[in-house]
């Protein structure tokens, strides 16, 4: 082989070589700013993510029919959508990104990084190839719906709601019932979530009972706590009993009047939080140490269908619905009053309750 072919041959080989370099290094570069961008688009979602959830909760908190609860639902999403940063830039979005929807009880947040917001996402090594920045663009929805399960109940049941169509204040032929339907007061969402209505949620007068020795108490089982009786009854009033109970179980009634263990129970949880009370101006739990959704005087008891009351001794009564209320206290006579009030459940499902949960749809 001559010389001035070898050359050649070096010549084609470095020329090669060059052209081989750059086609990795421009790979890893784009390897590089996809990686960003991933990064970027997935921090951008998890802040839409959280203002949607955040909009959507506080429809548990408000009336719907109250004056200024869009403004309310936007600023909520924005807050919570804007403490989270996409790579190192603090998301900085406004009411105009959060869009509520009461009729549909959603909410829907969108969080952008564009050339049209004058924020898009920098790249590092496209800029090789003439591409400076991209835009990303993330939306989140939220729902609030119904819910079928959950744990923290107290050891209460009541009849539910139904159209007491002779006003005699009993169930019986002629009056309308229908789970999740029928309602206590003013309804304020259309499942029969009637905020702010009052209940007796531990009878103490005899002549007011459902059947001889039935004052609305039950027997929940709870975890690490006294077999049997009034031990156990008053516990699961102070405190969370983890069990979980759905539409649909069958829970046994507790026999007797237990004005004792009732009292001590309910004064246990009080002072727990002893500082807030249920104000009707705004029907929300107002002063609370806990905040006005987080406060342990916030319960949750079951109702059985008023067709099938229980009937006297211990017997069993199916749950049909589960409501979640602000305990306000007991009177001298043993009465344990609350009003029924908006929270979160545990478990979605198809049955209609006065329980609420919150999830992402998209």
């Amino acid at each position: 082989m001559r010389r001035d072919d070898r050359s050649h041959e070096r010549g084609s080989t470095l020329v090669l070589s060059a052209l081989l370099l750059i086609a990795i290094l421009g790979g890893a570069a784009l390897a590089i700013d996809v990686g960003i961008f991933y990064t970027a688009r997935a921090q951008s979602q998890n802040a839409a993510d959280s203002g949607a959830l955040a909009c959507a909760g506080h429809i548990l908190t408000y009336n719907p029919v109250n004056n200024g609860i869009i403004p309310q639902l936007k600023a909520k999403g924005v807050e919570y959508a804007n403490y989270h940063n996409v790579l190192t830039d603090p998301v900085t979005i406004g009411p105009a990104d959060v869009v509520p929807d009461l009729a549909n009880n959603t909410c829907r947040v969108c969080v952008s990084r564009s050339s049209a917001n004058g924020n898009p996402v920098p790249t590092f090594f496209g800029r090789i190839f003439n591409v400076f920045d991209v835009d990303i663009w993330t939306c989140a929805t939220a729902e609030v719906g119904d819910a079928v399960s959950a744990s923290c109940i107290k050891p209460w049941a009541l009849p539910d709601a139904f159209h007491d169509v002779n006003n005699n204040g009993a169930y019986d032929a002629g009056d309308y019932y229908d789970s999740g339907v029928t309602s206590y007061g003013t309804d304020y969402r259309a499942n029969g979530n009637d905020i702010g209505f009052q209940l007796i949620v531990k009878q103490a007068d005899p002549n007011a009972t459902i059947a001889p020795g039935q004052f609305y108490p039950i027997d929940l089982p709870i975890p690490n706590s006294p077999d049997t009786g009034g031990d156990r009854y008053r516990e699961n009033i102070a405190s969370c009993n983890s069990s979980t109970v759905s539409i649909g179980d069958d829970l046994y009634t507790q026999n007797g009047n237990m004005i004792g263990p009732t009292k001590q129970g309910v004064d246990d949880l009080i002072d727990q939080d002893p500082g807030a009370y249920w104000d009707a101006s705004t029907n929300t739990v107002a002063n609370s140490a806990f905040g006005p959704s987080g406060s342990p005087r916030l319960i949750r008891i079951p109702f059985y269908d008023p067709g099938f009351p229980p009937t006297s001794g211990k017997v069993t009564i199916e749950v049909t619905n589960i409501a979640s209320l602000f305990l306000e206290g007991i009177d001298s006579n043993g009465v344990v009053t609350a009003r029924i009030a908006p929270a979160t459940g545990m478990s979605a499902g198809s049955s209609p309750g006065l329980l609420s949960y919150v999830r992402l749809i998209e």
